[in-house]
């Protein structure tokens, strides 16, 4: 029996892992909006024009019918009759003059004007406010979308659906 080898079985054992990953709630974001509104003074030229007319006798004797015409802002048409006499002529008898007239007047009036503002609120992991994102105007001096740091006040732990999660990821063996 000495001949005989002993088998030994030596098992392989490989490891494995995976890596999952598990939403958990680190903070977030609230941004609160509302409308604001103001009046102004909406001031505007209008235009309103009307014409005049004015009767004209005239008694010229002419060859025939005449043309409308337009003399600077007027618009003069001719009226014209045959006379009978031992020979016809044409006679304008009358003219009328139209006249366009343009008055300018300025009107003010009194327009709302709607203008939305929003907060915006950084979160911590437990709803709590971290910080407030300034406006843009409001933060000229301190650079524009600065961070304004807030002291964190005391807030329900328990706001569903209400800020905006990021993940963690976690190793399991």
């Amino acid at each position: 029996m000495a001949d005989e080898q002993e088998e030994y079985v030596v098992p392989v054992i490989q490891e494995e892992m995976h890596a999952d990953a598990i939403p958990v709630q680190t903070g977030g974001v609230r941004v609160t909006k509302h409308v604001e509104g103001h009046d102004e003074i909406l001031e505007q030229e209008l235009r309103r024009g009307r014409v005049e007319i004015k009767r004209v006798k005239t008694e010229r004797v002419v060859d025939g019918p005449q043309q409308v015409q337009r003399v600077g802002k007027t618009l003069v048409v001719p009226i014209v009759s045959e006379v009978l006499r031992v020979e016809k002529q044409w006679v304008v008898t009358e003219e009328i003059h139209i006249t366009q007239i343009e008055e300018v007047e300025t009107v003010q009036q009194k327009v709302r004007v709607n203008q939305e503002q929003a907060q915006v609120e950084r979160l911590d992991e437990h709803g709590n406010v971290t910080s407030t994102v300034a406006p843009e105007a409001a933060s000229a001096t301190a650079g524009a979308g600065s961070i304004v740091q807030r002291q964190p006040s005391p807030r329900p732990a328990a706001e569903p659906n209400r800020v905006l999660s990021s993940s963690k990821s976690i190793l399991r063996k």
